[in-house]
């Protein structure tokens, strides 16, 4: 993991420009220093100026960045790792093209020099990969095909800014920025502000599997990767779980390169467990493992500690608590835009714990998603093109009859379905909570989706979705800031791109045969975890919200929502205080929305007060 910035102008002899001085730039690239703490090192390279700060994984002596082809002409600069970069310099020195290092960002020029534009697909990795041409002036920046490793742009005239963290870019804008009010309302639809916005008007968030190029003709923003894949119905349970045992196991297989000690995270669910026997296959010493235990019922210790004995690991249990104030206080300074996932704290400290053993670590991320892990998925299946519809299904199942799944839905009704299951304040009540009417959000789900799957059936309706939003806006982003933060690289075998496109293929119903989710990796798993495991419900890696607010962060959380606080410069002073007052009375009784909603307005004021 690293931190990357870079600017580049349409015209190389403007390189000289203010803008463009080490002197303006460097301050920008030392508000990342925490992504690389190892070195930090720029270069002025024609038009462009390439900075990065490096955490060092592999070739830890000769892996500075930036890296050069021979003549000096190609430069390259890495955020995250590339799997398939041994097999990749094999196939290079073949073709003619000179090593000095060992180092996968070494790959990226040479990959240049040899296919030019259409060098990303070639990648097996996350990552944030910036190549710059001095002999034709063109910039390209790509982003991997999930959205593990973020890359924010900016142009402001001829110039084209990119960095890793908006903190980075953000003052470019000068000191009147403002939130976008599209940006904010999907942030509190959501609890996250989804790509290609970012919370400031100006700043744009490049999609997952997708590269930009700029040049004298300018800047466009291009696709490498859209599977489009169609689902085969003609798969059989037994060729879908021989094929997702297969494909986990070699891409935990190939993420376990590195020059530094390695881990899992370990929660006692399915996915992790998972990647932990998986691990254990591959490495000729058993991995360590880390578990984080939050109290009030969110306790997995137990658990992870099950698959830990049955896989021989190298186990450390670590437990969340004591400096919570100050620990709350430091991540949300930390996050440069609003953001409310409740596991990102968690997180943060288990990062944070982990770091003090090993430098990188493998997760679960990406299962529930890719497999149908969520008890929502079984909700989801069960819809139909109308809302009647659905109705009516549902009431003949109480009756014992089973509708079969539909394989395509023409109406609107399943995509609204879904849109409503992961909204915290929902499309209707934006209005009345920013005071101002606004746009439904459904328009720009529809709009901004860069990942198209072919079928339209309930549950691939609710995968494409997530895939296209949930997962690298809100899951994969809340592992890079929290880990980050912290020195550690995180990596996610589930998101493998092969494996991804086969899971694509498999029928949906497959995945929650039996009224199960996550069947199939149940199935796969079947002689590599304990049964008790194997048969677990899932619980979420979450955060005690009510417990903590109303605990440790009591004080906080008041002082920040008392009337007259910043939130209410932008949303309906009325609103905040209703909420705050239904959260503190304990009025929600089975509104599962109204914690996530009081969090949602902790995190902004902060923010705010922070950055705004």
């Amino acid at each position: 993991m690293c931190g990357i910035l870079c600017s580049h102008h349409r015209d190389p002899a403007a390189a000289g420009t203010p803008a463009f001085r080490a002197g303006e730039l460097a301050p920008l690239l030392a508000t990342m220093r925490h992504r690389g703490p190892d070195a930090s090192a720029s270069l002025a390279h024609g038009g462009a100026w390439l900075g990065h700060t490096r955490l060092a994984i592999i070739d830890l002596v000769n892996g500075d960045q930036p890296i050069l082809n021979e003549d000096g002409t190609v430069a390259a600069i890495l955020n995250g790792e590339i799997y398939n970069h041994r097999e990749l310099r094999d196939d290079l020195r073949a073709r003619g093209h000179v090593f000095r290092t060992t180092s996968d960002t070494e790959v990226l020029v040479h990959l240049y020099e040899e296919y030019g534009e259409d060098m990303f697909r070639h990648l097996l990795g996350m990552f944030a990969a910036t190549v710059h041409d001095e002999r034709t002036g063109t910039l390209l920046v790509a982003r991997d095909r999930l959205g593990q490793k973020p890359v924010l742009y900016h142009t402001a005239g001829e110039a084209l800014y990119v960095a890793s963290e908006l903190k980075a870019l953000a003052p470019l804008l000068g000191p009147g920025r403002r939130p976008d009010p599209q940006a904010l309302a999907l942030y509190l639809n959501c609890m996250y502000v989804p790509a290609p916005l970012t919370i400031f008007a100006g700043i744009h968030k490049l999609p997952p599997a997708h590269y930009l190029k700029h040049d004298a003709a300018g800047l466009v923003v291009r696709p490498y990767w859209n599977p489009d894949a169609c689902i085969d119905w003609s798969l059989t349970e037994a060729q879908a779980v021989d094929g997702i045992r297969d494909l986990l196991h070699e891409a935990v297989r190939s993420q376990l390169i590195a020059d530094v000690p390695l881990g899992v995270f370990l929660s006692g669910g399915l996915d992790s467990g998972a990647v932990v026997a998986s691990a254990v296959r591959a490495m000729s010493e058993p991995p360590a493992t880390f578990v984080m235990g939050m109290g009030d019922g969110l306790d997995e210790r137990p658990w992870a500690r099950l698959v830990a004995d049955h896989c021989g690991t190298r186990h450390r249990e670590l437990w969340a608590g004591g400096r919570l104030v100050d620990d709350f206080a430091l991540l949300m300074d930390h996050f440069d835009e609003p953001f409310a996932d409740t596991s990102a704290l968690p997180t943060f400290l288990l990062a944070r714990a982990a770091r003090e053993h090993v430098k990188v670590v493998l997760t679960g991320d990406g299962g529930d998603e890719l497999l149908a892990g969520y008890d929502s998925y079984l909700w989801q299946a069960r819809q139909r093109s109308t809302r009647f519809g659905s109705r009516l299904g549902r009431l003949l199942g109480r009756a014992g009859v089973a509708l079969p799944y539909p394989r395509s839905t023409s109406g609107p009704w399943p995509r609204h379905h879904w849109h409503r299951m992961r909204s915290v304040v929902p499309s209707g009540h934006l209005s009345s909570w920013l005071g101002t009417p606004v746009p439904s959000p459904d328009g720009f789900w529809r709009d901004h989706r860069w990942l198209h799957l072919a079928d339209s059936d309930p549950l691939s309706i609710a995968f494409e979705h997530d895939f296209n939003y949930y997962l690298p806006d809100d899951l994969l982003k809340k592992v890079d800031m929290a880990s980050m933060l912290t020195g550690l690289e995180c990596r996610s075998p589930f998101l493998d791109h092969r494996l991804v496109e086969f899971c694509f293929r498999i029928p949906p119903t497959l995945k929650i045969a039996g009224g199960v989710p996550k069947h199939l990796l149940r199935r796969a798993l079947a002689d590599e975890l304990p049964r008790a495991v194997i048969e677990r419900p899932k619980q979420g890696f979450g955060s005690p919200v009510r417990h903590w607010v109303q605990g440790p962060l009591r004080d906080l959380a008041r002082d920040l929502l008392r009337p007259g606080c910043r939130c209410d410069e932008y949303l309906d002073p009325a609103v905040v205080a209703a909420t705050s007052e239904r959260f503190w009375s304990g009025a929600e009784g089975d509104d599962w929305r109204l914690p996530l909603q009081y969090w949602s307005l902790l995190t902004l004021e902060w923010w705010l007060r922070r950055w705004a």
